[in-house]
């Protein structure tokens, strides 16, 4: 199980944004994240510090799937293009974002291999990718540390399979972005062709196929991964 360090408590807050977020959450799910910054000794939390409070998603997109989020309370409400801006601020994200990379491609690495076969060396880090979205789906924003897989029954259509796998889902490392690039990276990605993330077969817009290929592609990646044959 993945754990970090749960040293900080959660950050002061004006008594009034309590109960707006409380109203706001009831009804918005886009607010949804604002029970983590709340009460970071919540269950799904595995670890916060005095910036960042680290879960894993409620709707994992693949093997290994969490979320850094902020707890500044003007970063957490800004677009991440215009939070990166500000280089310290930067600099802690991706100091918290290398940690937890690490952690997610040791958690990767258990689920994938069997009990009873030691886990082999390798550049298990490789499987994860850390970034956000170029326009997110929550209210707060937070960073992903996702596996490559895309292996889980909550991807369920082509917007959750291509925000992910196209261009839109934008890497720490590729920060700054030009505003045309930024820009570029909004249009039309949920219309987009489906490509294999792994042989880089096209499915068009032929999810359910996509979905079956998916199921080898991951046999095989795991089996290449932890050095068995695929049945």
């Amino acid at each position: 199980m993945m754990s970090a360090s749960k040293a900080s408590p959660p950050a002061k807050k004006p008594h009034t944004s309590n109960v707006v977020s409380k109203k706001i959450s009831s009804f918005d799910p886009r607010h949804g994240l604002a029970e983590y910054l709340r009460d970071p000794e919540n269950p799904r939390v595995l670890g916060y510090n005095e910036d960042f409070v680290v879960i894993k998603d409620l709707y994992p997109k693949a093997t290994v799937h969490l979320l850094i989020l902020p707890r500044d309370p003007v970063k957490q409400h800004q677009h991440p293009s215009e939070a990166f801006q500000d280089a310290a601020f930067f600099a802690k994200v991706n100091a918290e974002a290398e940690k937890w990379r690490s952690l997610a491609a040791k958690e990767l690495a258990r689920t994938i291999c069997p009990p009873t076969k030691a886990i082999p060396e390798r550049d298990w880090e490789a499987q994860i990718k850390v970034g956000i979205h170029s326009v997110p789906s929550m209210n707060h924003l937070h960073i992903h540390v996702i596996s490559r897989d895309m292996h889980s029954t909550c991807v369920r259509h082509r917007k959750h399979y291509n925000s992910f796998t196209t261009p839109f889902f934008v890497k720490l490392e590729e920060f700054p972005l030009s505003e045309e690039d930024a820009d570029a990276r909004k249009r039309n990605w949920h219309k987009g062709d489906m490509i294999c993330w792994r042989c880089g077969k096209n499915f068009e817009n032929k999810f359910t196929a996509l979905k079956e290929h998916l199921e080898k592609e991951f046999d095989e990646w795991k089996a290449a991964l932890i050095g068995t044959e695929v049945d």
